[in-house]
């Protein structure tokens, strides 16, 4: 059974107990999909998560879980956490196919609350739930950045490491990622290929193949294969691009731009840097770090020169440019790439760049807005705690085995990628994605600081100073957050 509750409803009920681009088109539920991977062979089956789990009888209980489909108004694949029915599109047949394989292996009831948002006020009434002790949900599968955080700083969730039937060590729970997501001993943002937005998540750099032909530019896979997709082979390769193609003196939308960027300080974390760095699960701020300090400003100096664009600052229709294909490049998330396809020109999809060729990976991020994790309120106890777990852990393993590739495969190489290079780079990509932590554990002062340095006052502060001016506040926050998550987990064991 599904209930979907309005925010209107879900407010009522909850009295008593408690940034993308992309938009949907007709294609999105189109017959252009495989089937969940085969397993007929020996060897296949042997490589699959799901079949090495020891499956309970849960006796026919409900498993409810609270979760959103869309994003940003937006429904597509890769926003996807639910599905109600087959519709062909395989990414929904296989969130459906998993559930009828947990009520079937588990003897469970799956059960979905669907809200219509995520928000502060969504946020703070779900917290008012746990306060009050109410049960109505036993997982939230919803974003990091609003509702996962807001429950972990009001001490509702769970470390999700915490709950004996989950075994987080598992590979199928991706522990190299997870391991710089602890604060404390605890986990609390996990990443996991339970929700498709994990693969849905990350930042890549789209460059426009006809445009970069014309103006005979390097083969930019050639350079990522060959280690040399560098900062500065970017701005290079930008600053080519740039053209007053009108004439007025003034490079806008309607001229050819070297770069429209959605994620300035995305180039940050290529480099292998971190704002705020988990240190064995104490937290520390890096901006007094000489070497990050001057990247921050190479990255803000270039974002200031003519024709090279960060959305928040640009002063045109960045969907007009788009269409038009008068951008070079520009850096979605990957979840619009199911979308992007029905553009009218042919492009290219790259990881963010490496600070220099002495960098031995390339790396991408992972943001907290599109990523979905699991979260598990405290109100469960005893027996129903272990048996969400158990299920959540199952979802994970299944995930892994057919989530991932439905998404991957299907949406992000097969419909996402216009040419087999770009199929190949997606497979680098993911091959080491990174999360960042001063949007859900920085604070106000650290957050609005990176924010109005790369964004909203590009060019207009100085990190220097203004770290400086806010430094005893954010170490103050910091200390007070993880302080009180680890106090209160101790609470838990």
């Amino acid at each position: 059974m599904k209930r979907i509750i309005s925010n209107t409803l879900l407010s009522v009920l909850l009295l008593g107990l408690v940034s993308s681009c992309a938009s949907q088109t007709d294609s999105d539920t189109d017959s252009e999909t495989t089937s969940a991977p085969e397993t007929t062979t020996a060897e296949t089956e042997s490589r699959l998560f799901s079949d090495t789990l020891s499956p309970v009888d849960i006796g026919g209980a409900d498993f409810t879980i609270l979760t959103i489909n869309e994003l940003s108004g937006t429904t597509l694949p890769t926003t996807l956490n639910y599905a109600e029915s087959e519709t062909g599109e395989v990414v929904n047949d296989t969130l459906f196919a998993r559930d009828r394989w947990l009520e079937e292996t588990y003897n469970v009831n799956v059960e979905y609350i669907l809200a219509d948002e995520s928000s502060a006020a969504f946020a703070s009434q779900l917290v008012g739930s746990v306060m009050a002790g109410d049960y109505y949900y036993d997982a939230c599968i919803m974003d990091v950045a609003v509702i996962a955080k807001t429950m972990l700083l009001n001490n509702c969730s769970y470390p999700i490491n915490y709950i004996d039937t989950i075994n987080i060590d598992a590979d199928y729970w991706m522990p190299e990622l997870n391991a710089d997501m602890y604060i404390g001993d605890g986990l609390y943002f996990s990443a996991s290929a339970i929700s498709p937005r994990y693969y849905g998540s990350v930042y890549i750099y789209m460059f426009n193949t006809e445009m970069a032909e014309e103006l005979q530019l390097e083969n930019m896979y050639d350079l990522v294969k060959d280690g040399k997709w560098t900062l500065d082979k970017m701005f290079e390769l930008s600053r080519a691009a740039v053209n007053d193609t009108d004439g007025n003196t003034i490079i806008d939308g309607n001229d050819r731009i070297g770069q429209l960027s959605d994620c300035v300080e995305g180039l940050i974390y290529s480099s292998g840097y971190k704002v705020l760095k988990n240190d064995g699960g104490e937290l520390v701020c890096q901006l007094k770090d000489e070497r990050l300090i001057e990247l921050c400003q190479k990255i803000a100096a270039f974002f200031m020169e003519d024709g090279i664009f960060d959305t928040t600052t640009k002063i045109f229709d960045s969907g007009a440019v788009l269409n038009n294909g008068n951008t070079l490049f520009y850096t979605p998330v990957t979840f619009n790439l199911a979308d992007y396809r029905d553009l009218g020109w042919d492009y290219g999809i790259l990881p963010f760049p490496k600070q220099n060729e002495a960098q031995e990976e390339y790396i991408c991020y992972s943001q907290p807005w599109a990523t979905a994790t699991v979260v598990v309120p405290i109100t469960l106890t005893g027996e129903a705690l272990d048996r969400a777990g158990t299920l959540i852990d199952a979802m994970a393993a299944y995930g892994y085995d057919y989530v991932r590739p439905a998404v991957y495969e299907n949406v992000l190489q097969m419909k996402g990628a216009r040419d087999e290079e770009s199929a190949e780079i997606i497979d680098l990509i993911f091959d080491n994605v990174t999360f960042e932590l001063t949007v859900m554990l920085g604070g106000d002062s650290l957050n609005n600081l990176i924010n109005n340095y790369f964004k909203h006052q590009l060019g207009e502060i100085d990190i220097v100073s203004s770290y400086a001016a806010i430094e005893s506040q954010v170490e103050a926050d910091i200390d007070a957050t993880v302080s009180s998550i680890t106090e209160f987990a101790a609470t838990l064991k």
